[in-house]
């Protein structure tokens, strides 16, 4: 064989080898994020906590009108703009003879590719939660996707006036996709606690590697991660099979033996997916056990969060109540007096004293708000029980997946040789099932 035919096969199997495992690694990415998609119970906007939660609702922008879209002009969370250019490449190869051959074809070259983005909420009927998008992977709407020459108004105007590359056809390319405002969206990704306010917001987390944004429902998203996951392992078995073909090649192997070598890299690939995917697999479900744990350790949380936050409310409003009760009281027995004179230079009434003392009551007492205090009193016990309604349910329906995966087959088989425990669905017990004791008695 060739030197320089055995070095280009060199190379080949190289490359096919570095295919082969990045394809793989990606399935078992998408794998992972199937998974998840199919375990975890879509949590509220209201009832989220700090932890990998999975959320669907509406886009909404944190200011003004969001991202606006170069091309469609549509207001977004998120758009991604490329455009590509038709040109003519002269190429020079030699054949197998060692003679030059030159080759003319036209290719596509990537002109501009720009990626716009900004924090947004996440609706539902419960509240919004504060969405991150940086470091996503978004699967977006498809906005733009046209193939014009010179004659179109569009072709400089949504490329921004850039002159055309050498040797060009005359043809763009144009593609525009995004997150467009209010659109019904599904977020899975890590929770954490925002450093500028006491809440909550999705971002990318470097101990989480699936932070997924899909434009759609959680169907869609369902889908997309099973066609992804699908389309990798392909692609890792064929670079896997041209990898096995191409090894016998360099030692001038019949034919026989490069479709041998053909069949084992296939099959190579194959028995590594399914070793790897068995693992990951088990990994999950025990992983799906402690997120079983974490979400009843949540209700416990907003438990102690509500034992610890009605009591003082109660006393904020007590003792709120009780100035006002004394401010009012002091104003009754003031009015009660039998004189009460305007202070001047002239008088000399010895009950004029009682006068300042009622003007300083008057211009030092603030506006009375019992009413406002005992409004937010009741709010934030209404807060309280639905956090707490919330942790149930969700720790109900995540228990419910659950048992559900640990009862069926081949579940099963993974729960028995785990010794997987049984996730009972929630009971109040003890000071679960007691009310906070609210004494307004002032």
């Amino acid at each position: 064989m060739d030197a320089d035919i055995r070095f280009y096969l060199g190379i080949a199997c190289l490359l096919l080898l570095a295919g082969a495992a990045i394809f793989l690694w990606d399935a078992f990415g998408r794998a992972r994020t199937r998974r998840l998609i199919a375990f975890l119970p879509t949590s509220k906007a209201k009832g989220v906590f700090v932890g990998l939660v999975e959320l669907s609702g509406t886009a909404e922008s944190e200011r003004g009108e969001g991202v606006v879209a170069p091309m469609s002009g549509r207001s977004c969370v998120y758009v991604k703009t490329k455009i590509e250019e038709k040109r003519i490449e002269t190429r020079t190869t030699k054949n197998s003879d060692g003679e030059s051959v030159t080759k003319t074809e036209a290719v596509w070259k990537t002109l501009a590719e720009e990626e716009r983005q900004a924090p947004f909420y996440l609706r539902d009927e419960t509240g919004a939660v504060r969405v991150d998008p940086k470091g996503a992977e978004i699967v977006a709407e498809k906005f733009v996707e046209e193939t014009l020459d010179r004659s179109a108004p569009e072709y400089f105007k949504w490329a921004d006036g850039r002159s055309e590359l050498p040797n060009s056809c005359g043809i763009r390319r144009f593609t525009e996709v995004g997150v467009p405002l209010s659109s019904a969206v599904y977020v899975l990704g890590k929770s954490r606690v925002r450093k500028d306010v006491v809440a909550v917001e999705i971002a990318k987390d470097e101990t989480e590697p699936t932070f997924l944004i899909v434009c759609g429902d959680e169907e869609k998203a369902r889908k997309d991660a099973n066609f992804s996951e699908k389309l990798a392992l392909a692609a890792a078995f064929l670079c896997a099979v041209g990898l096995g073909a191409c090894v016998p090649g360099l030692w001038n192997a019949e034919r026989t033996a490069i479709g041998f070598g053909a069949l084992w890299g296939g099959g190579v690939c194959v028995a590594l997916w399914i070793l790897r995917a068995g693992l990951d697999y088990v990994n999950s479900f025990v992983e799906f056990k402690r997120r079983v744990d974490q979400a009843k350790s949540n209700i416990d949380v907003e438990l102690k969060r509500r034992a610890d936050l009605i009591p003082a409310l109660a006393d904020a409003v007590k003792l709120t109540a009780r100035h006002e009760r004394d401010v009012q009281e002091t104003l009754a027995a003031l009015r009660s007096q039998e004189t009460i004179l305007r202070v001047d230079a002239v008088s000399t009434n010895e009950t004029t004293a009682l006068a300042p003392r009622l003007l300083a009551l008057v211009e030092g007492a603030p506006e009375l708000g019992a009413n406002k205090n005992f409004a937010n009193l009741r709010q934030g016990v209404v807060d309280a029980e639905d956090r707490i309604a919330l942790a149930r349910e969700y720790y109900n329906n995540i228990a419910e997946n659950y048992e559900t995966r640990r009862q069926t087959f081949p579940h099963s088989l993974v729960a028995a040789l785990w010794r997987l425990p049984k996730a009972k669905f929630f009971e109040a017990e003890g000071f679960e099932a007691k009310t906070v004791d609210v004494d307004l008695e002032a």
